[in-house]
């Protein structure tokens, strides 16, 4: 059975395991559209980053009200009957308005977005060219309501099925980092950096 908390421990714990945020928003011209994209937390609020050619981003304006979601599937529960199995999970509805950083602010917060994805990435590579921080376009998610929705990763059989001969039980799933595969062009006696080597996926 699941469970709903408007705990922000609890919720700002799941978001920092997340990756992908399905925002959805009301255009004009196309009605309500579902962007998925890549976000990093910042207190109450997610960064997320697109391109600046991008419609659906570029129609939004200083204040937008927004709704999204992030789910994190667990694992898969597997009891006795079709009816009683399902998927364990806990996802984050959240609703709250973008506001577009600008000049030296987006430059930080693309950093800091970097950093945040891969730990100790931005100090091993290049600055971002100006031409590359204008076609950028960096918003801020300030979340004013967020509730947490999860279904627990264990059998809850119906008592006439529990003790059959049937097998029951979870099958935990998690996101595991394999080993770095360097691009064809990079000289053969360039050291897989340290941001890349300690990588690993975001957990709690």
């Amino acid at each position: 059975m699941s469970e709903v908390t408007t705990n922000w421990s609890n919720i700002a714990d799941a978001l920092d395991a997340g990756w992908v945020l399905h925002l959805g928003v009301h255009t004009k011209d196309h009605g309500t559209i579902v962007l998925p994209m890549l976000y990093v937390r910042d207190d109450h609020s997610l960064l997320l980053h697109g391109a600046v050619g991008n419609e659906v981003l570029g129609g939004l304006s200083d204040g937008s009200l927004v709704s999204g979601t992030v789910t994190l599937i667990d694992g898969l529960v597997v009891a006795r009957s079709a009816f009683q199995s399902s998927v364990a999970y806990r996802c984050v509805m959240v609703r709250g308005s973008l506001s577009p950083f600008d000049g030296a602010e987006r430059e930080a917060a693309l950093s800091a977005i970097t950093d945040s994805l891969i730990p100790g990435r931005r100090e091993e590579i290049r600055a971002a060219t100006s031409g590359e921080v204008r076609a950028t376009v960096v918003l801020r998610y300030l979340i004013t309501d967020a509730t947490l929705r999860t279904s627990p990763l264990e059998v809850s059989d119906t008592p006439s099925d529990q003790g059959t001969a049937v097998w029951a039980g979870v099958i935990p799933l998690e996101v595991v980092a394999s080993e770095p595969i360097t691009a064809a062009d990079v000289p053969s006696d360039t050291e897989v950096p340290a941001s890349v080597r300690k990588w690993q996926p975001r957990r709690s």
